[in-house]
């Protein structure tokens, strides 16, 4: 069966790729029609259980819209037609009200309950906060969970912060105080970091191997090869908590109430008085070669990289 332009599929899809755009599609009445749109055809194969839209295709379902070049939707057999999954490839477009998400592939896993974007200019745009990847961004719904693999960065514009790790896996929780039409809207609660990590904000940075972001209350707690720099200053050890909001950070040498096998490593820390700073000839300037080694990262230093800045380039 070929249809041409448009297509109408009273079927329940929960798909797309953030958790708002999950709940929104699953929240929707079931009567609520998916409506497929294509400028070539929309190909329904019933011996192979799908149906292909190709050519600046779109399925909409209420509010949610997902763009693609392909949209090929499978489903079960018999009356019930069932979604078992969703596939979009080439400039996908993944859209509600609130949030955007980008990729070139998209797949959606109705018994995983999962959504993995891949491809290039991997993004998630919502009005507080965006994530970015190089490898892959995928949502798991039922544990309100996210995950951005490769040089996974997540700004939240409005508080001037950023975290930036080789895995960055997001906790999302209702928004306070942000309910419309009876949905909750989801935002990050935590973020945990894995592997070469950096929380930035105007005032100052910290790097590690691993560490958590609380977006609540801005503390970032970082383990293993810790590093903070405040100006001119550097403090080095194996645990730091900083506060991104009002830059007073604490340096241990292990996790507080940790016990450590071996020599315990000693904090160490270089810290230029204000004099010092005007002294023109200098053997060695600690926070240039600091700024080198991390020079390819999204740092925020004064005056701080605005998101708008970030997302235009």
């Amino acid at each position: 069966m070929t249809l041409s332009k448009l297509l109408f599929l009273p079927l329940l899809i929960p798909t797309l790729c953030y958790g708002e755009m999950l709940d929104r599609l699953r929240n929707d009445s079931e009567e609520t029609p998916i409506i497929i749109e294509a400028e070539n055809s929309v190909v329904c194969d019933e011996t192979m259980n799908k149906c292909v839209a190709t050519g600046n295709a779109l399925a909409k379902k209420g509010t949610s819209t997902i763009y693609a070049d392909v949209l090929t939707v499978f489903f079960t057999e018999g009356k019930g037609r069932d979604i078992t999954a969703m596939m979009a490839d080439g400039h996908v477009v993944m859209e509600t009200p609130s949030e955007k998400a980008y990729g070139d592939h998209a797949h959606y896993d109705v018994a995983l309950d999962r959504v993995l974007l891949t491809g290039g200019n991997l993004k998630i745009v919502t009005s507080k906060e965006n994530i970015t990847a190089r490898d892959s961004l995928e949502y798991w719904h039922a544990q309100n969970k996210g995950i951005a693999r490769g040089k996974a960065v997540a700004t939240f514009p409005e508080k001037e912060e950023l975290i930036e790790a080789d895995t960055l896996t997001a906790y999302f929780s209702p928004s306070e105080g942000k309910k419309k039409e009876g949905k909750e809207k989801l935002s990050i609660d935590r973020l945990e970091a894995e592997g070469n990590m950096l929380a930035s904000s105007p005032k100052g940075f910290v790097t590690g191997d691993r560490g958590v972001y609380y977006a609540k209350n801005h503390l970032v707690e970082v383990f293993d090869n810790v590093r903070i720099l405040q100006g001119d200053n550097i403090i080095e050890g194996g645990y730091a908590r900083h506060n991104l909001k009002t830059n007073v950070a604490e340096m241990f040498a292990q996790p507080v109430g940790c016990s450590q096998s071996g020599a315990q490593k000693r904090i160490s820390g270089i810290i230029i008085p204000k004099d010092a700073k005007n002294i023109k000839e200098k053997k060695k300037d600690p926070l240039k070669e600091t700024s080198a080694k991390h020079k390819d990262r999204q740092i925020l230093p004064l005056p701080a990289k605005r998101e708008s800045e970030t997302l235009s380039q």
